[in-house]
């Protein structure tokens, strides 16, 4: 049974994650989430369900456009732009390990506001990072290539 079936005959969808990209928030494996159908325009900082191909996506809503949302995982560092069809479903709660958290908790409100607004610091620094490896790589390939064949 697909998520769609479940929101459509059950009225939400409790199942686990995976993959890295709202990492710290949810972890691959080990945390659940609970999945309500989307009723109303999301807001941002909603955490949107869309399928993206076969896949279903779980990211976060940064701001409305006219047809839909600039949405971005909380550990990416693009944007992608969804128009308002594509979302299926809503995060209304998880739970992290056994703990249940609820979106109206201020401890998860802390941590959103905190992930928006160092963002841009992040991605400096994942760029740094990335250009700093990349370097590396250029070198390691350069010294093994000047290196005397025996």
């Amino acid at each position: 049974m697909t998520i769609e079936e479940l929101l459509q005959t059950e009225g939400k969808y409790v199942g686990p994650t995976s993959g890295v990209s709202m990492l710290p928030m949810l972890k691959s494996g080990r945390d659940s989430v609970v999945i309500m159908p989307k009723t109303e325009r999301l807001k941002p900082w909603d955490v949107a369900l869309y399928k993206r191909g076969d896949d279903y996506v779980l990211h976060r809503v940064i701001r409305q456009t006219d047809d839909g949302y600039i949405i971005r995982g909380d550990n990416c560092y693009s944007d992608e732009k969804i128009k308002e069809e594509r979302v299926i479903g809503v995060l209304t709660e998880y739970f992290k390990a056994e703990k249940r958290v609820q979106l109206d908790d201020p401890k998860y409100l802390r941590y959103v506001k905190r992930r928006i607004k160092n963002y841009k610091l992040r991605r400096f620094f994942f760029r740094i990072k990335s250009k700093a490896k990349n370097a590396v790589k250029r070198i390691l390939i350069f010294l093994r290539l000047k290196r005397p064949k025996v």
